[in-house]
């Protein structure tokens, strides 16, 4: 269980300030990768000080339609908003890069939503997540599924690409024969 792993805690609600000193993040900076340069600000305070980010955090969005997690892995002072929670590792036993991979299966999927609640806006209850089943393999085997899935994303990136290329250049010889 999830729980045994690491510790699991919401993120926070705070003011934003455009001049803060600390990075506000919420789940429209984190669709793919942390944006934070985009993200809102907010001052430090007690309550940042206390819930700031670590290198190696997971940040899983748990309410709304999609459920889905990123890697912390800035060196600037944030929080997460409370559209997380915040999976802390406390054991070497799994990677956050493997572990956030794992939370984005569709099997795990099936699971949260089996487990939602609410109907305007579907949300995951914390013990939900902790009560979650970690499969635990070898470090070099959390290594390679993660770099085979970044590698497999890429291919579907360029794919669309070439598509889009081939596209405009079909587009255009079609333009072109009309002329």
């Amino acid at each position: 269980m999830l729980k045994r792993l690491a510790t699991v805690f919401s993120g926070v609600y705070v003011p934003v300030f455009p001049d803060g000193d600390v990075v506000y993040l919420q789940a429209k900076d984190c669709v793919d990768g942390v944006r934070a340069d985009v993200a809102m600000r907010t001052l430090s305070c007690s309550k940042t000080d206390k819930n700031l980010l670590q290198k190696g955090d997971v940040l899983f969005a748990a309410k709304g339609n999609s459920f889905f997690c990123v890697v912390y892995d800035e060196e600037i002072k944030a929080v997460a908003s409370t559209s997380f929670f915040v999976i802390r590792l406390k054991s070497v036993e799994v990677s956050p890069e493997y572990l956030c991979w794992y939370l984005r299966q569709p099997s795990v999927e099936v699971y949260f939503k089996t487990y939602q609640a609410g109907s305007t806006t579907p949300l995951i209850h914390k013990s939900v997540l902790e009560n979650l089943d970690i499969p635990l393999i070898p470090a070099g085997q959390q290594r390679l599924i993660v770099e085979i899935s970044r590698l497999a994303r890429k291919e579907k990136e360029l794919q669309e690409s070439i598509i889009k290329c081939k596209q405009a250049i079909l587009q255009q010889l079609l333009m072109d024969s009309i002329k």
